[in-house]
C-alpha cells in the first residue's frame, strides 16, 4: 500500500472530548488507522460549544491522536446570524491563506468540507497550485440556505444572492471529485460542475458498533412507566421547527393524553422563545441541553418517537441527526421538505411527513403512533434496517477511503 499524504480543511468539525461524533475527524481518524499521514486543519473555536479550543489540551496532542491537528485562529462568536461570525469567519479565512501559503510539507491529497465557501475556495486553490487532487465534501449548500432566515420568494432570493451563487459556483468548479450528504447536495454541485471526475452521496451516518456500546451504556434513564416520549436532537435555531411539535404536544395534553413527553436535546438561539412557548401552553416539554453523544443516545434509544422537526423553506437534507434516529429503531415523524427525504420516510416506511408549521396534522401522527404499538414498532424495525444498510459507517465509508486513496 502506498502511504499518502492527506490534508483535511474542516472548520466545523467537533474534536475528541467535545460533544458530538462529526464526520472529519472520523475520517481523519480512520485513514489514519490505515496507515496514512493525515493532518485536520480546523479552528480554534468551537462552532457547537460556542467556545475556544486550547491548543495545549492533552486530548489533542500528537501523543493523543493518531493524526496532526492544526488549530486556524478566529475571533469567535456568541450568535450563529451576526456579523460577529461574519467577522469571524473572515479572519479563520485569512489566517488559513497565509498558513497555507507558508506550507512547506507537500501532501498527495486535499479534502474539504463545504461549507465555508472562503475555506472550501483557499483549499481547492492550495490543491491546484500543487497539481493534486481536490475533493470537495459538500454538508450544506450555501448560499441558497440563507432563505432559512430571510423567507424570501425564490426569485427575489436569487437575484440578493447572485454574486454569492456565482462565487459558489466557481468553489464546485475546483473539485475533482464531489461528495455530498445527500443526492440533493450531490446534484447541486454537479449542477455547477460537469466535469469532476466522479460524484459521490455518502449519508452522514453513525458508526454501528459505537452507536449499541452507546446505547448499552449502564447510565440511569428515568422513563416512567407509560410514558410516550417524542424526542429531538440538534440545534435551537431558525432551521427546526420545534415549536411545531411543543403546540402539537400542548394540543395532545389539552385533548386527555397525559403520558405524552416531548424531549429536546439541544442548545441554541431561540432555546429561550421555546422554554417560554412550552411555558405558555403548559405543555408537557423537557429540554435536556447539549449533552455528549454518549450521554444523549441511552435516552434516544428509549423514546418512542423521533421527530426531524425541519421549518419551511430550510434547504436540510439527510442531516446528521437522522442516522442516529434511524439506529435507535424509532418510527420518524419528519417536516423536512426536502424530497429526497420525504420519500425515503414513504418509500422506506419509516415513519410520517406533515408539512411544517401544522401542528393539528403532528399531532395526529404522534397519537396514530402512541395508539398503533404494533405499527409504531414495524416502523422502528424498517427503520433500523435502513440505517444498518445505507447509514453504518463501517459499511459505506469505505468507499470514501477508495476514492481518496486511488485520486
Amino acid at each position: 500500500m502506498i502511504r499518502k499524504k492527506i490534508l483535511i480543511v474542516a472548520p466545523f468539525t467537533v474534536l475528541p472530548g467535545e460533544k458530538g461524533f462529526n464526520r472529519f475527524r472520523y475520517i481523519a481518524e480512520e485513514l489514519a488507522m490505515l496507515g496514512h499521514e493525515v493532518e485536520l486543519v480546523t479552528s480554534n473555536y468551537s462552532h457547537a460549544e460556542k467556545s475556544f479550543r486550547q491548543p495545549d489540551a492533552e486530548q489533542w496532542s500528537e501523543a493523543a491522536l493518531p493524526y496532526q491537528l492544526t488549530l486556524i485562529e478566529e475571533s469567535g462568536y456568541k450568535r450563529n446570524v451576526s456579523f460577529a461570525r461574519i467577522r469571524s469567519h473572515r479572519r479563520f479565512e485569512r489566517n488559513l491563506k497565509l498558513y497555507l501559503e507558508l506550507k512547506e510539507n507537500k501532501v498527495d491529497v486535499v479534502y474539504a468540507a463545504y461549507p465555508l465557501m472562503g475555506a472550501a475556495q483557499l483549499a481547492g486553490s492550495f490543491a491546484k497550485r500543487l497539481g493534486v487532487p481536490f475533493i470537495l465534501d459538500i454538508q450544506d449548500i450555501w448560499p441558497e440556505s440563507i432563505n432559512s432566515v430571510l423567507k424570501l420568494p425564490d426569485r427575489w432570493l436569487k437575484l440578493l444572492l447572485a454574486p454569492m451563487t456565482a462565487y459558489a459556483n466557481q468553489v464546485y468548479k475546483l473539485a475533482d471529485y464531489i461528495v455530498g450528504v445527500s443526492d440533493t447536495y450531490v446534484a447541486r454541485g454537479k449542477a455547477a460542475n460537469r466535469k469532476a471526475k466522479a460524484y459521490h452521496c455518502l449519508f452522514i451516518g453513525a458508526d454501528q458498533a459505537y452507536f449499541d456500546v452507546c446505547a448499552s451504556r449502564k447510565v440511569e434513564v428515568n422513563k416512567p412507566m407509560g410514558e410516550f416520549w417524542i424526542t429531538y436532537i440538534g440545534t435551537l435555531s431558525h432551521s427546526y421547527d420545534i415549536e411545531t411539535v411543543i403546540k402539537a404536544v400542548a394540543l395532545l395534553e389539552r385533548t386527555g393524553y397525559r403520558d405524552m413527553v416531548f424531549n429536546i436535546f439541544g442548545s441554541g438561539p431561540h432555546e429561550s422563545r421555546y422554554r417560554e412557548l412550552a411555558k405558555q401552553l403548559q405543555a408537557p416539554v423537557r429540554f435536556m441541553g447539549h449533552q455528549s453523544y454518549e450521554d444523549m443516545i441511552p435516552y434516544l434509544v428509549r423514546s418512542d418517537v423521533a421527530a426531524n422537526a425541519i421549518s419551511r423553506g430550510a434547504r436540510a437534507s439527510v442531516t446528521n441527526k437522522i442516522g442516529d434516529f434511524l439506529f435507535a429503531g424509532l418510527p420518524m415523524i419528519n417536516s423536512c421538505e426536502n424530497k429526497e427525504v420525504m420519500k425515503m420516510v414513504t418509500d422506506c416506511h419509516i415513519g410520517f411527513n406533515y408539512r411544517p408549521g401544522d401542528y393539528t396534522e403532528c399531532a395526529h401522527y404522534i397519537a396514530l403512533l402512541f395508539h398503533q404499538k404494533q405499527f409504531s414498532r414495524q416502523l422502528g424495525v424498517n427503520s433500523r434496517n435502513l440505517a444498518e444498510s445505507r447509514f453504518d459507517r463501517r459499511k459505506t465509508y469505505p468507499e470514501l477511503y477508495k476514492l481518496i486513496l486511488n485520486t
